[in-house]
């Protein structure tokens, strides 16, 4: 009767472990340690998978890991709608979506979750800070866990699920606009109560985890096990199962006595045979004892494998190999433990240097009063420093027939690795939110209809991504989202003031200096044609630039030279500048256009980020007055004498693009061509009149009238039904 070295251990530990454990699986999982490649055993096939179906494994998780868990309750997707505002056009109905829903995370209590990836993307650091606004619970797994809040006042106190024994997250209200408005693949670096009581983690105190797990019975590890950061075991099974890809990886070996199994790993003592007993033989039988033979060296591998979760680039799955000779035979395991690339190296170099000691083999025939040695034990015949591990062990003729073969006293020296590079999140801290809040012309080259607001935010902390931003229209009694800054926007203020210069062309004597909100912040300089076609636009004080040179000075700070002054319609603020004025530059990254209803125009919004840190920040207040409606002011206003008239001309312009395509006329943009033209002499208002073609004619008996004489200023803006006159054109002329 032959007895396989991983059915000891299904024998001795017949029990399930939480639930994740089923019937012993014999010689597969004998195979997994000792013999043939290919194999993948008590690897989990994607640790990164969240999952939903209902008979799912529940994992034991050891140490530290990352894990996605199973979905094991939801209230379901609620959908939420809001009239105007946000990122929709005009003042129509948006919809957003949010979900609350509890992911389970281990069968084991667990100490702490680090960080978080939400479809792969970063969203809680490792201070355990929400990189956006997230409302999360954890519950540690223990027996005498309460139940939920949010789980109880959805299904009823009666009915509510503590989930005692289980440790999970519950996420509540979670905005799902990132993630195509589904719930998205949650992954959590879990932290293993055990982590806490032990100094350091190895495969000896995983492997006295899993066996503890079944209290009927009894497990002891002696001798040392190579280092491992977390191990995940959670696949169904037996308990040799979920030891048999740890025993494979520290070569251990097993004793059994009086129904406690011993594992025992580097420097644990084996049994000692003592050198007369290695001399039985059946009744009537002279078969020779102590039989040896090597195997095949086909049989052997020349280089191995070894698939792992590499801690060193946040533990996404990672190869390490040992090689022997210049054959090419393969032998390839996985396992689901997570540790450092240099540590996954020695173990394969173990498992290679044990594969070639094993190809000595023997066979040992001793009395029955060793019927207790067990595949897995290891031995050695007194006087000998050779040892040997029981791959079979019979029991014929009353006696025990033991195939032995050789194990390794060590590996050797290994070689140092390197796991690879990954894109390792940046995990500084968050920070506070910085907005900036702007009523501009238009910038897209298309004439809004309502008012608009442009929003930008960075922080000065580098840890600082994105965030959410709310607005509320009654006083900061109620808030709802507007919408999503993915990227920090780039401003500051100015160091020195920005002269005047001319409009009419690039300003190649002006310049400013800048300086940054934080120096990971760059400005960078783009040739003269990109600069025509609008690349760096930017805000300075209240007039639109752009600029072409950005001359690095120091982290943080630039001097911006050849610019574009009073672009799209703000060249009356060319002569206003100062020192410690606004700046912020002007592009996709980090702007949210925010539209709002006509009858907005004149009323006050409050407008805040909903980062972490930005719970105590002021919102930030604003009246609304409609900017981007106002029309433009007229280009071109001339004055002349014809006859006796005093005669004004100019030119419409339009909000409706900034580009003359055509070289003949500005496309319109009102509903109607309307102007309002004023008369002023020593600041004193003479007349105001209504017009609808760009001409004005000032005769000489109206000038009478009016008591106009020496130097009269006229003023001509342009009318939009929405807010009134727009931008002035001025023009003077000396009677």
């Amino acid at each position: 009767m032959a007895t396989i070295i991983l059915g000891t251990v299904g024998r001795v530990f017949g029990g399930p472990i939480g639930g994740i454990l089923g019937t012993a699986v014999g010689g597969f999982v004998d195979r997994s340690v000792f013999g043939g490649g290919g194999r993948d055993a008590g690897r989990i096939s994607n640790l990164a998978v969240q999952s939903a179906a209902y008979g799912e494994p529940i994992p034991a998780i050891i140490g530290r890991i990352r894990a996605a868990g199973n979905l094991i309750w939801t209230s379901g997707i609620v959908e939420s709608t809001s009239a105007g505002g946000g990122k929709s056009s005009g003042s129509g109905t948006s919809y957003s979506y949010s979900a609350s829903f509890a992911v389970g995370l281990s069968a084991l209590p667990i100490a702490a979750v680090g960080r978080i990836w939400a479809d792969g993307k970063l969203i809680r650091d490792a201070g355990g800070s929400f990189l956006s606004p997230i409302t999360m619970r954890l519950h540690g797994g223990s027996e005498g866990q309460a139940v939920d809040p949010l789980v109880a006042a959805a299904e009823g106190l009666a009915g509510a699920p503590a989930y005692r024994g289980l440790a999970y997250a519950v996420f509540e209200d979670l905005p799902l606009a990132d993630y195509g408005n589904r719930i998205p693949n949650l992954t959590f670096e879990i932290s293993s109560a055990h982590d806490v009581a032990a100094a350091g983690l190895d495969i000896g105190i995983a492997i006295t985890v899993l066996g503890g797990m079944v209290p009927r019975t009894g497990l002891a590890v002696t001798g040392s096990f190579p280092a491992i950061t977390g191990h995940f075991a959670g696949r169904a099974g037996s308990l040799a199962e979920a030891l048999a890809p740890l025993l494979a990886i520290c070569d251990a070996g097993i004793r059994l006595s009086s129904g406690v199994m011993t594992v025992q790993g580097e420097g644990g003592a084996p049994f000692t045979l003592p050198a007369g007993d290695a001399q039985a033989h059946a009744p009537g039988s002279t078969a020779a004892n102590d039989r040896q033979q090597l195997t095949g060296r086909e049989q052997l591998a020349d280089i191995v494998e070894l698939g792992f979760y590499d801690t060193s680039r946040d533990y996404q799955p990672g190869l390490q190999r040992a090689r022997r000779g210049e054959g090419t035979r393969l032998d390839q395991r996985a396992v689901a433990c997570a540790m450092s690339p240099e540590a996954a190296k020695a173990m394969a170099a173990t498992m290679l240097a044990q594969s070639h000691a094993g190809k000595l083999r023997a066979t040992l025939r001793l009395p029955w009063r060793y019927l207790p040695l067990v595949a897995g034990e290891t031995l050695r015949t007194s006087g000998s420093d050779v040892v040997w591990r029981v791959r079979e062990a019979r029991f014929e003729g009353f006696v025990v027939a033991l195939d032995l073969e050789r194990r390794a006293l060590s590996a050797g020296i290994v070689q140092p690795s390197d796991g690879g590079r990954s894109l390792a999140p940046d995990e500084s801290p968050v920070g506070m939110t910085e907005l900036r809040v702007f009523e501009l012309p238009g910038l897209a080259g298309v004439a809004p209809e309502t008012p608009q607001l442009l929003v930008t935010a960075a922080g000065a902390s580098p840890g600082w991504r994105r965030c959410a931003i709310e607005i509320s229209d009654d006083g900061g009694a109620s808030y709802h989202l507007a919408g999503i800054i993915e990227a920090g926007a780039v401003f500051g203020t100015t160091v020195s003031a920005l002269p005047s210069g001319t409009v009419a062309g690039w300003d190649a004597f002006s310049q400013v200096e800048i300086s940054l909100l934080n120096e990971r912040m760059w400005l960078e300089s783009r040739p003269d044609l990109a600069v025509l076609n609008g690349a760096n636009l930017a805000l300075i004080g209240d007039e639109l630039v752009h600029f072409g040179e950005a001359e690095a000075l120091a982290p943080g700070r630039f001097r911006l030279r050849r610019l574009l002054r009073g672009r799209r319609g703000t060249e009356a603020m060319v002569g206003t500048h100062g020192i410690g004025e606004r700046f912020a530059l002007l592009g996709p990254a980090g702007l949210l256009k925010l539209d709002l209803p006509l009858e907005a125009l004149g009323r006050g919004y409050r407008l805040r980020a909903a980062g972490v840190a930005d719970a105590a920040a002021p919102a930030l207040e604003l009246g609304i007055a409609g900017r981007v409606l106002r029309p433009l002011a007229p280009a071109q206003l001339r004055l002349a004498m014809e006859g006796d008239a005093l005669v004004a001309r100019w030119v419409r312009r339009s909000r409706s693009g900034f580009a003359w395509l055509d070289f003949a006329d500005a496309p319109m943009d009102e509903v109607s061509e309307a102007y309002r033209v004023e008369v002023r002499m020593g600041g004193q208002l003479v007349r105001s009149v209504m017009l609808g073609a760009p001409l004005f004619s000032y005769s000489a008996a109206e000038r009478a009238a009016d008591g106009v004489g020496g130097l009269v200023t006229l003023s001509v803006a342009q009318l939009s039904a929405a807010v009134g006159p727009g931008d002035a054109a001025n023009a003077q002329w000396q009677f």
